[in-house]
């Protein structure tokens, strides 16, 4: 069965979130939902994420997972917010235990549990589907850019994350600027799922100020992809990222505070200041 499918686009980020529903038991899901956040001032909102509850509400929609394609880096999870508001379980790649080790710390993320629990699921590559009424989401293990990356396919559709950006871009691939990123394992992730057949539909989160751009297909990755297309080579792409990576922004590692968290919140310090200043680049 194929689900339904809605896509939401972030104006301010650039990202995608999706409704993913079941047509015929109205469960849901969704992926990668976005929180507004202003760097300048440090404040945040939920409107954007509250506008698509107030649809899955209408459509009388039973959410039931919250699927993370990985510790973001470009924009503020709503996940927290969204599974207070409709009971949903939050997913994750298993792998993101290396990156809770890694950066809470560095984050000073008090009371983040190391072993993964503030999320509900820690989704496997050989581990069986996350179920949603008569729609199987198969996880498929992404290492490149963050431990914890994945990517979840349903049907014929591949939710992708930034695993692989929408065509027409200068760059085909994300940034290799995350702590810990490797650009090899970008080149890596992209093949992977390159390799899934022609017709896969692969759906980013991340869309740039064309939404319509972020659903392609494998066919149409490798022919096109700048940077991870059947004309480049490994080799290629890495030495195009060589270099000195920029240190990380202001927007980056409040991502990173709320990913960790599971998608909710850090309490503020005793200044008020919910997201300090932090230097992470030696990570």
């Amino acid at each position: 069965m194929q689900p339904d499918i809605t896509a939401y686009h972030h104006a301010a980020t650039g990202r995608v979130t999706y409704l993913v529903a079941d047509p015929a038991t109205l469960l849901c899901a969704i992926v990668d939902p976005v929180l507004d956040f202003d760097p300048a001032t440090g404040e945040t909102s939920t409107a954007f994420v509250d506008g698509i509850i107030a649809d899955i509400r209408e459509k009388d929609l039973g959410p039931t997972w919250i699927l993370e394609t990985g510790v973001h880096t470009g924009h503020l999870s709503a996940a927290g917010h969204l599974k207070y508001e409709t009971g949903a379980s939050v997913a994750i790649g298993a792998h993101v235990l290396e990156s809770l080790q890694r950066l809470v710390p560095a984050l000073g993320a008090d009371g983040v549990d190391l072993e993964g629990w503030d999320f509900d699921k820690l989704a496997r590559e050989d581990d069986e589907p996350l179920i949603m009424g008569g729609i199987e989401f198969h996880p498929i293990a992404l290492s490149g850019r963050l431990p914890g990356a994945v990517a979840y396919k349903a049907g014929d559709v591949v939710f992708v994350g930034d695993a692989l950006l929408p065509l027409g871009l200068a760059t085909g691939l994300p940034d290799s600027d995350a702590p810990g990123a490797d650009a090899a394992g970008l080149f890596a992730d992209a093949r992977k799922l390159l390799s899934l057949p022609d017709d896969t539909r692969l759906l980013s989160s991340w869309a740039g100020e064309d939404v319509a751009a972020a659903d392609t297909t494998v066919a149409a990755q490798k022919a096109a992809n700048p940077d991870a297309g059947d004309a480049v080579a490994e080799a290629e792409f890495v030495a195009r990222r060589a270099g000195d990576k920029p240190a990380p922004s202001a927007l980056t590692i409040a991502a990173l505070d709320v990913a960790v968290r599971s998608g909710k919140l850090p309490y503020p310090d005793e200044a008020g200041v919910r997201f300090p200043s932090r230097n992470i680049s030696s990570l």
